[in-house]
């Protein structure tokens, strides 16, 4: 197994991938295509769920964030979503300045919208103040932001990567049976494409210290696990994560059953570029190396 930093040096010197920021990545040639094969693999195990696919809108609300708790969770990842200010004055100087990139970039209005971190928030914000036919299982991929400062690297940590999420609404014992089936589906998806993995108890990075008593119930209840790939140099990635959420999400977004009671909430959630990482680590930049069921999305997308 090759390390993430050798890929990510290769794939520049081929071409395939490069920033337009710092943890903002683009892609082309057998890298894009191989980023579709495992979507496609990945959309796969979710549509087994569910055939309630969602799009989501592209920016968050505070107010959403706010209802979520996130800014006592995890408020050090979180970018806003800007634009250029509309004052006459202003757009002149930036028009008429010798350098209008970096004047532009101090023009912006005041952030009105976050981008956003996570998939799932969306869900409850669409649900909230409904009452439910469960389970409600639904599920959508989409570009999330979470900017980690130096820990910043290509295809294993962006600040904008691709999310594929699925969410299960209902009735505690059923979001608990759905969460452990799609550990066994990732599971077996995994062993599919040849890596080696395995599943364990994981909390959640909270930040503020009145949060952290949380990390302590999630690992004594374990409500979170995470799929770990391990590198060779003893570090690792996780590259998948199942987590209940009890009845926060019902509460917080007075999600209701029929009969009145919170929804119980749970999502499981896969990193499409480590889940990229995970294969070109195990098996190498070369197509011809690749699992079969990719090369076969490969080959199917060349020839769309």
């Amino acid at each position: 197994m090759r390390l993430p930093e050798d890929v990510a040096r290769d794939l520049v010197k081929r071409g395939e991938v490069w920033d337009s920021a710092l943890g903002v990545s683009g892609m082309r040639g057998s890298l894009a295509r191989l980023d579709r094969g495992v979507s496609a693999a990945i959309g796969e195990v979710a549509h087994r769920y569910t055939d309630d696919e969602w799009v989501m809108p592209k920016t968050i609300s505070f107010e959403t964030l706010e209802r979520a708790s996130y800014f006592e969770s995890f408020p050090q990842w979180l970018s806003g979503a800007s634009h250029m200010s509309g004052d006459e004055s202003v757009l002149e100087r930036v028009a008429t300045s010798m350098s209008p990139g970096d004047t532009a970039r101090e023009s912006f209005s005041p952030v009105k919208a976050a981008l956003p971190p996570a998939v799932c928030y969306h869900t409850y914000a669409a649900l909230r103040g409904r009452s439910i036919v469960a389970p409600l299982i639904m599920t959508a991929e989409e570009t999330c932001w979470r900017h980690e400062s130096g820990r910043l690297s290509k295809l294993e940590r962006g600040w904008a990567f691709t999310m594929r999420e699925i969410v299960c609404l209902s009735d505690s014992n059923c979001a608990e049976m759905f969460r452990k089936s799609a550990m066994e589906e990732a599971v077996i998806l995994a062993e599919s494409l040849g890596l080696t993995v395995r599943v364990e108890l994981a909390t959640d990075p909270f930040f503020a210290p009145t949060a952290r008593g949380k990390a302590i119930l999630q690992r004594v209840k374990a409500l979170k696990h995470e799929m770990i790939i391990d590198y060779p140099d003893g570090r690792s990635l996780a590259i998948a994560s199942f987590n209940n959420h009890e009845l926060f999400f019902g509460d917080a977004f007075d999600i209701s059953l029929a009969d009145g009671s919170p929804a119980t909430s749970a999502c499981v959630a896969f990193g499409i570029e480590r889940w990229v990482l995970a294969v070109l680590m195990t098996h190498g930049l070369d197509q011809e190396d690749w699992p079969d069921a990719l090369t076969r999305s490969v080959v199917a997308e060349i020839g769309s």
